[in-house]
């Protein structure tokens, strides 16, 4: 695996695991029935220091989650070398992995029981 490969799959591997913590969110918000008001949601950025965080409804969430290749992070937050914007919002980007942080990502998101599709 050359450089960039590893960098790929730390990202990916990485932030799966913001991606986690915002499932539990999301549970917690469909248990008490938030889900038509906006939750606030880790940015799911490779910056294992961010602790920033947006606002989503939970359909915008979904709709991120249905890809596992997908993530929600804030303007600015993206690594065009592990990652593309497919989306770009106000509030929010949707970046999707590339390479084997894609595989990642996707090998990760299979196994969350919460995933949409």
């Amino acid at each position: 695996m050359d450089d960039l490969d590893s960098q790929r799959a730390r990202a990916a591997r990485n932030q799966s695991l913001f991606r986690e913590v915002n499932q539990r969110i999301a549970e917690l918000a469909h248990r008490y029935a938030a889900e038509l008001l906006p939750n606030s949601y880790l940015c799911e950025c490779l910056n294992t220091e961010c602790t920033q965080t947006l606002e989503l409804s939970h359909l915008e969430y979904e709709r991120v989650r249905r890809r596992g290749t997908r993530f929600f992070v804030l303007p600015g937050h993206d690594d065009p070398a592990v990652e593309n914007v497919v989306e770009a919002y106000e509030r929010y980007v949707v970046v999707e992995k590339i390479g084997v942080g894609a595989e990642i990502a996707e090998s990760i998101g299979q196994r969350d029981p919460g995933r949409a599709g």
